[in-house]
């Protein structure tokens, strides 16, 4: 995909619902249109972030996982 991170947040070792609650901090401080990169270990956080992405109308640009770290991409609407 085209497009810049403007910020990352690092949930790496925190439970539910920290990397929730990091992440809705965290786009607060962002632009609409700007783009920021989640980091999470906790398995809940794949339904919880694309849930909370949908809820507050923000957009999900990108999901993956790799050796138990799942990133989330999401441009802020």
């Amino acid at each position: 995909m085209d497009y810049q991170i403007d910020v990352t947040i690092d949930a790496k070792g925190k439970k539910c619902p920290m990397p929730v609650l990091l992440t809705s901090r965290g786009i607060k401080n962002l632009q609409s249109g700007q783009v920021m990169l989640v980091e999470a270990t906790d398995g809940g956080s794949k339904s919880d972030i694309p849930s909370w992405a949908k809820d507050t109308g923000n957009e999900l640009l990108e999901m993956s996982s790799d050796n138990g770290v799942h990133r989330y991409v999401i441009r802020k609407s």
